[in-house]
């Protein structure tokens, strides 16, 4: 029978985060038993309110030198840290990074590098950045709920300072749309006719059931080799309703697949390709391609 290691002293960590700034109060900190041998310790962490982040980035550096000593032998040693604060609007504005003292100090700098990057989108729109513990998970980013695309939306973001790719999930409320951007810094979607899409979308007001659900997503496999694809649902298009939405697209960038559901068929999509500005009845999909057939007509 193992018997368990014993449970390391959160003392070390709570007392170097007590009183140091930019720490606002008192850290929070518990164990987590991760296995027969071994341990983890989180620290829970609440900033000044506008702490720079050049300052939350120096504390997470100071203690990743400091307390060496005290992560040794530890699962992980996870910060947990995050802050409120006022945009270059005046909007609130809530940051979030967290990182673990026992990984690599190529990681925690790389965690580092992503915040500075996502902290310098903010035009004015964004109200939450949040650095995922996990680098391959992607910065998540969500906007103040507007009337119209915010010109900060992550569409063609940067990559880090050494060029390393970046990848984003925005998430957005655009009148009763819900828009989900999931982006990567080695595409531009930046040509994809968002603006001209959200306006031919059938409204939700007076039916909620119907309101839009809108994903762009240039990260995830998607059906169409990977190329960065459009879905459109929870609306159950008829062929009417369908045609601005696809006219929209007609001449456009990108994105290379579009998918719409619609409610003939019943339970049905339609999937389009867009290649050199012209759309097309996807190849490999047959369903609906008599409906397909007619709304290409219809362009």
């Amino acid at each position: 029978m193992r018997i368990p290691t014993t449970e390391p002293d959160t003392a070390p960590f709570a007392d170097y985060f007590t009183g140091r700034a930019p720490v606002m109060s008192e850290p929070t900190v518990d164990t987590e038993h991760v296995s027969t041998k071994s341990w983890g310790v989180r620290t829970f962490l609440t900033l000044e309110e506008n702490t720079p982040v050049e300052d939350a980035i120096a504390l997470i550096q100071s203690a990743y030198t400091d307390l060496a000593a005290n992560v040794e032998g530890l699962a992980h040693a996870t910060l947990l840290i995050g802050w409120n604060g006022t945009g270059p609007a005046g909007e609130d504005l809530y940051t979030a990074i967290d990182v673990d003292l026992v990984r690599p100090r190529s990681e925690l700098d790389f965690q580092c590098e992503r915040l500075r990057v996502a902290t310098g989108l903010n035009q004015g729109a964004i109200d939450t950045v949040r650095i995922p513990l996990e680098t391959d998970e992607a910065i998540a980013i969500s906007h103040i709920e507007a009337d119209s695309l915010p010109a900060d939306a992550v569409l063609a973001p940067p990559a880090a300072a050494d060029g390393t790719a970046l990848a984003y999930e925005d998430r957005l409320g655009i009148g009763s749309t819900s828009l989900t951007i999931s982006a990567t810094s080695d595409v531009d979607l930046s040509g994809v006719p968002l603006d001209a899409v959200l306006a031919a979308l059938p409204g939700g007001a007076e039916d909620p059931s119907r309101e839009p659900i809108v994903t762009l997503d240039a990260v995830g496999p998607g059906y169409a080799d990977g190329l960065p694809t459009i879905d459109i649902y929870e609306q159950d298009l008829t062929l009417d309703e369908a045609e601005p939405i696809l006219r929209a697209f007609d001449g456009a960038e990108g994105p290379h697949a579009i998918r719409l559901q619609v409610a003939s068929p019943p339970d049905s999509e339609m999937r389009f390709l867009l290649t050199d500005g012209t759309l097309t009845a996807d190849p490999s999909w047959h369903t609906a391609e008599e409906e397909m057939a007619d709304l290409l007509g219809r362009l």
